[in-house]
């Protein structure tokens, strides 16, 4: 299939974006207004396609409508994938009401010891409907993905010349998508609405046009200031270094130059068909489609079972039952007839046999209770006036101490150590952070293995870091030092 003529469609937006692709090369383009449902738009644009590039395409491919993907997010403790699969689909299935529904995860940044999935979900309804509307015109559809999943495939290059994060704004013509990534995670993503997308420019008056280019390059550089803004209260620590600009809007005379001005890092096209198509920007996403395919990586919501589905004869059918039934019948008489004389029987064995290890089971625990309070009696108290004489001389003096919580468990106790230091700039924060740590771990009767938690405070006009390090205490242990 991937060496044959190809039909991509970017959904997305008011207009329909499209190309015929054969063995990774463009044949042809097109933009057509939307939307795909509308009368005889399909066959019109693969006609329209087909004419232009001398191939008929065989299968299609599309990048799904933004509204039509349901998003949410889900923070778990760390387990199996598989085990995060089926919590996740409970949780969909409770919500939407059904029994198997289509949705695909993507791992986001942990947060607070906790691992954190995006999850975008499809209907089956919409799913089946696209697939009959696509064979209606005459093409089978071989592939459903989302604008998130395109961006990622035609990122993928990129993406290991990451140093901190960077960001993809895909700017249509009614939203903006900004998907903000490390070299290795995805760190957050979000669609918004343009406000003025339902203004018409006005070609005929040249000056009213000019302002109305200027008030929708306001409204995206508002956008995108808010995106931004909000990213990095939430990631503080992974500041953008560069700026990717995709989409039919990312071409909006000074876009650019404005963002250079206000963000002070480097702003640059997300192009990967420059030179084989003109105005080739808004069909990046598409190009991550056309590579996922080629890369055997590409993200489909069509299920086998819908897209392949095991056609059986009526009179097949109708024989399975029947012998299934037989079947059954056959197992009920035997089970009946020789099974309930023995369960009676153990019944009344098991029911003696219940009482007696109830009994047991209560002595026991109380004896078990008992023995774990005499064991946490034996446990000797940490020496508090070391440790805190300790971190009085050696702290960094940005450091302050909110508040300390011991917990005397089984075997050792747990300390608390709640910290605060004024919000100053990464390096910094970076420099005072290794301080602490390396006096908490210089302690010999300290223990503290388990990453700390972050998260921003405001206090009045400042902003501060608050620091929490659980550490294990026990009794003095000479540690390696550097």
């Amino acid at each position: 299939m991937k060496d044959q003529p190809q039909l991509f469609i970017d959904q997305r937006g008011s207009e329909l974006r499209a190309l015929i692709s054969e063995g990774g090369e463009i044949y042809a383009e097109s933009i057509l207004p939307g939307p795909l449902e509308g009368g005889n738009t399909l066959k019109n644009l693969i006609a329209a396609l087909t004419a232009k590039s001398g191939r008929k395409p065989l299968h299609a491919h599309l990048l799904i409508a933004t509204e039509q993907v349901k998003l949410s997010s889900y923070h778990l403790q760390e387990m199996p994938i598989n085990d995060v699969k089926k919590i996740i689909e409970r949780g969909i299935s409770s919500t939407t009401g059904e029994k198997d529904p289509i949705f695909r995860l993507t791992p986001l940044a942990p947060q607070q010891d906790k691992d954190v999935y995006l999850a975008e979900q499809i209907p089956r309804g919409t799913i089946i409907r696209l697939l009959q509307q696509f064979k209606e015109a005459g093409i089978k559809l071989a592939s459903v993905s989302t604008g998130l999943q395109a961006t990622l495939a035609a990122f993928e290059p990129q993406r290991k010349d990451i140093l901190q994060a960077q960001v993809i704004f895909d700017i249509n013509r009614e939203t903006v998508t900004a998907t903000f990534l490390s070299s290795t995670e995805l760190l957050h993503f979000e669609t918004v609405t343009i406000q003025d997308s339902g203004r018409e420019l006005e070609e005929e008056d040249e000056a009213d046009s000019g302002r109305e280019l200027k008030r929708r390059l306001f409204a995206i550089l508002n956008l995108i200031h808010g995106l931004y803004s909000q990213y990095m209260r939430m990631n503080p620590l992974f500041p953008v270094e560069k700026v990717w600009l995709c989409g039919p809007g990312s071409d909006l005379a000074g876009l650019e130059e404005s963002l250079i001005d206000a963000m002070d890092i480097e702003v640059v096209s997300l192009d990967l068909l420059a030179g084989q198509i003109s105005e080739s920007r808004p069909y990046t996403p598409l190009s991550g489609l056309i590579n996922a395919l080629r890369q055997n990586t590409l993200v489909n919501f069509i299920p086998a079972e819908i897209s392949n589905p095991v056609w059986i004869s009526t009179g097949a059918k109708i024989m399975a039952v029947g012998a299934f039934i037989v079947l059954l019948l056959i197992t009920a008489g035997l089970v009946t007839q020789f099974g309930i004389w023995d369960l009676k029987k153990q019944l009344s064995k098991r029911e003696s046999e219940l009482q007696f290890l109830q009994v047991q089971a209560t002595a026991n625990q109380n004896r078990l209770d008992s023995l774990k309070f005499l064991k946490q009696l034996d446990q000797p108290a940490p020496p508090f006036y070391t440790i805190f004489g300790e971190m009085a001389d050696q702290l960094p003096r940005e450091v302050q101490l909110d508040s300390l919580k011991f917990r005397q468990g089984e075997k050792s106790g747990s300390l608390e150590i709640v910290a605060v230091i004024k919000h100053e700039t990464p390096w910094k924060n970076e420099q005072i952070f290794t301080s602490l740590m390396s006096t908490l771990d210089n302690s010999d009767y300290l223990n503290c293995n388990k990453e700390p938690n972050l998260s921003i405070l405001q206090a009045n006009e400042k902003r501060l870091i608050k620091i929490t390090v659980n550490c294990q205490t026990g009794s003095a242990q000479k540690k390696s030092r550097l």
